[in-house]
C-alpha cells in the first residue's frame, strides 16, 4: 500500500530547516528572497525568479540592482521610499510593473520585512514577490467600465486635515471625514485627540510637541472612527507658521493604510504559517530527496501511512518501504518523469477500513537546488472523494437514462409492430368465425390461424421477458471470470455441432485471462457470438473461430473473429444490433442474438463494434473497463 493520500491525525511534526524551506519554496511560482542591507547584495533568491522575471537566480546574485532595473520606468517612483521605510523598521507592500527579460510586461506584488539589530540598524530584508498580472488585468477591465466614476473619486485620494495652535480642527476634506466616518461639519472644532483612544493621545501629544518646534514627520497613526472601529492612517505632517515664524497649527496629508497594516500583520506571521502549513492544509505532503530518503512530511501523510500501511513515516527512511512490490514499478516510472521536469498528476482510489472508496488527486513535483539540479520530490495528495463520487453518480444516472430511453424505444417497437399485427389478425379471424356460411374445414383453418397468432404473441412476450431479465441480472454478484473456463463450458454445450461442422476454435488469453464481472452475462456474450459464427458459416467451408484478449491501459479488449459469410456493413450497419433485425434469411432466426449481446455488453459498462466484409468473415471487438 502506498502513502499517496491525505490523512487527518497529527503525529510526528518534523520541523523544516531554512535550507529545506528554500528547497520547498523553489518548487513554487512565488519568488522568496533575502538581501544583505549592509553590503547591498542579494544573498538568497528562490528559483521562481526565472519564471517571473526571465532571469536565473545567479543573475540576481551577480547584479544587486537587477531587480530595480527590471521595474517599469513609469513605476520606479513606487519603490523610491522603500529604503527609508525599511530603515525605520517599517514593512513594505508595493505593487508595480516589471519588464521581463523577453520584453513582456507583468504586474507583481512585493512584500518586504526588515531585520534590525539591537541598535535599530537595518541588517537584512526578507521578502516575497508574486505575479498579480491576471488580477490587475481583471481590475483594469472593471476600472474601464467605471472610468468616469473612478476619475471623480481619484480627485481626492488623500485626506487633508488642518488644526490651529490649540489642536482644534479648522478644516477637513470629504476624504478625511470619510476615513473617520464623520461629516466634515461634525469634525469642525474638535480636537485632534477626540479621534483617538488613550494610547493614541499619549503618542499624539509627543508628536505635536515636535510639530510646535517645526518638525516635519511622516507617521503611522491609529484613529478611532465614529463607529468605534480602529483605522490606521499614514500622515505627512507639517507645521504651519505665520510670517514671524510663530506656530499657528499643522497640516496633515492623511492616507488610510488600514489594509496595509492588516497585510503587514499577516506578513509577520508568515514564517510561522509556513512552518505549520504541512499540518494545517487539506492535502498531505511528503518531501524526499534525490536518494528517495524522507526529509519531511505533514500529519495527514503520517496518519495515512499508519492506517493504510501500518507503518510510521520516519525522516531518513527510504520511501520504497512504504509502497507494495506491485505498486513500486509505477512509482519508479512517475519519479523518472518528474525528474525530467514533468509535473505528474493523476487520480487514485483505495478502499477505506469501512469498505467505502476514497478518491485522491495525486501530484508529484520536482524540487531543484540553487544549481537547478534535481534535489528531491514533493508528493501531494488531496481528497476529492465527494467531487468524484458526485461525478460518477451523474455519469451513472446519465447512462441509466440513456439506456431506459433505448429500452422504451425497443418496447414501443415490439408493441407497435410485433404485438399489434397478431392481435389485429386474431380480431379479423374472430369476425370470420361469426359468419354463418363457413363450413367445418374453413372454421378449422380459421382456428388454426388464430392459434398461430396466439403463439406469435407468446413468443414476443417471452422475448420481452428475456430482455427484462437481462436488465435485472446486472445486480448479480460480480466475480473473477476466466475466459478459458467460459470457452470450455461452451465447447461442452455445443460439442456435437463442433464435431459435425468441423469447427476450429482457437483462443489466446495470454495478455488478459480473466475479468471481474457477472459470469452469466459474459457467458451469454461468448455463447451468442460463437454460435453465430457457426450458424452463419460459408457453405462448404469449415468454420474457423479465433478469440483473443488484449490488455489496454484501463480496459480489457476481446476480439471474436471468424471466416463466415460476413455482413454488408454499408447496407446494414445502422440496424446491426437492432431487435428482430435479420440480414441472412437463408437461416432460421428471430434477430435477437446481437441485440442481446449489445444489451449485455453495455450493461457491464462495455462497448462493442464490428468489422466485416461479405465473403471474408466478421470480427467483433468488445472493450470492458477494469
Amino acid at each position: 500500500m502506498s502513502f499517496e493520500a491525505q490523512t487527518d491525525y497529527p503525529n510526528q511534526k518534523p520541523d523544516l530547516s531554512h535550507q529545506d524551506l528554500m528547497l520547498f519554496f523553489n518548487a513554487m511560482d512565488e519568488v522568496f528572497f533575502s538581501v544583505d542591507s549592509v553590503n547591498r547584495r542579494v544573498i538568497q533568491i528562490s528559483n521562481g525568479c526565472e519564471k517571473l522575471y526571465g532571469h536565473k537566480p545567479a543573475e540576481f546574485l551577480a547584479n544587486n540592482r537587477l531587480w530595480f532595473e527590471l521595474i517599469h520606468p513609469d513605476d520606479k517612483h513606487i519603490v523610491a521610499d522603500e529604503d527609508e521605510i525599511l530603515e525605520r523598521g517599517g514593512k513594505v507592500n508595493k505593487q508595480y510593473r516589471i519588464i521581463r527579460k523577453d520584453g513582456v510586461v507583468r504586474w507583481v506584488e512585493n512584500k518586504i520585512i526588515p531585520c534590525l539589530d539591537e541598535t535599530g540598524k537595518l541588517l537584512r530584508i526578507d521578502g516575497i514577490t508574486w505575479d498579480i498580472t491576471d488580477r490587475k488585468e481583471a481590475d483594469e477591465k472593471h476600472r474601464a467600465r467605471d472610468a468616469w466614476y473612478r476619475q471623480i473619486v481619484e480627485v481626492a485620494q488623500e485626506g487633508i486635515w488642518t488644526i490651529d495652535e490649540n489642536e482644534k480642527t479648522n478644516f477637513v476634506n470629504q476624504k478625511m471625514a470619510d476615513i473617520l466616518g464623520y461629516t466634515p461639519q461634525e469634525m469642525m472644532g474638535k480636537e485632534l485627540y477626540d479621534f483617538m483612544d488613550e494610547a493614541g493621545k499619549a503618542y499624539a501629544l509627543a508628536c505635536m510637541e515636535r510639530r510646535r518646534r517645526g518638525s516635519k514627520e511622516n507617521l503611522d497613526v491609529r484613529y478611532v472612527t465614529k463607529q468605534g472601529v480602529d483605522v490606521w492612517a499614514n500622515i505627512s505632517a507639517n507645521p504651519i507658521v505665520d510670517s514671524k515664524g510663530q506656530y499657528k497649527g499643522a497640516l496633515a496629508m492623511v492616507t488610510d493604510i488600514t489594509q496595509r497594516k492588516i497585510d503587514e500583520e499577516a506578513l509577520k506571521k508568515s514564517e510561522a504559517n509556513l512552518r505549520t502549513i504541512f499540518d494545517n492544509t487539506d492535502s498531505s505532503y511528503i518531501l524526499f530527496d534525490a536518494g528517495l530518503k524522507i526529509v519531511s512530511f505533514n500529519a495527514l501523510a503520517q496518519k495515512y501511512s499508519e492506517v493504510q500501511n501500518g507503518k510510521r513515516l520516519e525522516v531518513n527512511n527510504d520511501i520504497k518501504g512504504y509502497f507494495s512490490e506491485e505498486r513500486w514499478p509505477h512509482i519508479q516510472e512517475v519519479i523518472s518523469r518528474v525528474s525530467a521536469g514533468e509535473t505528474v498528476s493523476y487520480e487514485l482510489s483505495f478502499k477505506r477500513n469501512d469498505g467505502s472508496v476514497q478518491w485522491n488527486n495525486v501530484r508529484w513535483l520536482n524540487v531543484k537546488n540553487a544549481d537547478n539540479k534535481n534535489w528531491g520530490f514533493i508528493l501531494a495528495n488531496k481528497d476529492i472523494t465527494e467531487t468524484k463520487m458526485a461525478a460518477l453518480e451523474r455519469e451513472r444516472i446519465t447512462t441509466d437514462l440513456i439506456q431506459h430511453i433505448n429500452d422504451l424505444e425497443q418496447f414501443t417497437y415490439i408493441i407497435s409492430h410485433n404485438l399489434r399485427a397478431p392481435v389485429a389478425n386474431i380480431m379479423g379471424l374472430s369476425d370470420m368465425l361469426k359468419e354463418d356460411d363457413l363450413n367445418q374445414d374453413e372454421k378449422e383453418e380459421v382456428i388454426d390461424r388464430v392459434s398461430l397468432s396466439i403463439k406469435n404473441i407468446d413468443a414476443v412476450i417471452l422475448d420481452l421477458n428475456h430482455i427484462l431479465q437481462a436488465r435485472e441480472l446486472v445486480n448479480e454478484k460480480k466475480e473473477n471470470v476466466y475466459f478459458g473456463d467460459l470457452v470450455s463450458a461452451i465447447k461442452t454445450s455445443i460439442h456435437n455441432t463442433i464435431v459435425n461442422e468441423k469447427v476450429e476454435l482457437t483462443c489466446n488469453f495470454r495478455e488478459a485471462d480473466s475479468l471481474f464481472t457477472i459470469r452469466s452475462y459474459l457467458y451469454s456474450i461468448f455463447y451468442n457470438l460463437a454460435s453465430n459464427s457457426i450458424k452463419y458459416r460459408q457453405t462448404g467451408v469449415a468454420p474457423v473461430i479465433t478469440i483473443e484478449s488484449r490488455k489496454l491501459k484501463d480496459k480489457i479488449e476481446l476480439h471474436f473473429k471468424d471466416n463466415g459469410k460476413g455482413i454488408d456493413l454499408d447496407k446494414n450497419a445502422g440496424e446491426l444490433f437492432g431487435l428482430y433485425k435479420r440480414f441472412d434469411t437463408t437461416m432460421e432466426g428471430k434477430g435477437m442474438g446481437l441485440f442481446m449481446v449489445k444489451t449485455q455488453v453495455e450493461a457491464l459498462g462495455g462497448t462493442i463494434r464490428i468489422k466485416s466484409q461479405l465473403g471474408e468473415g466478421t470480427e467483433f471487438v468488445i472493450q470492458f473497463p477494469v
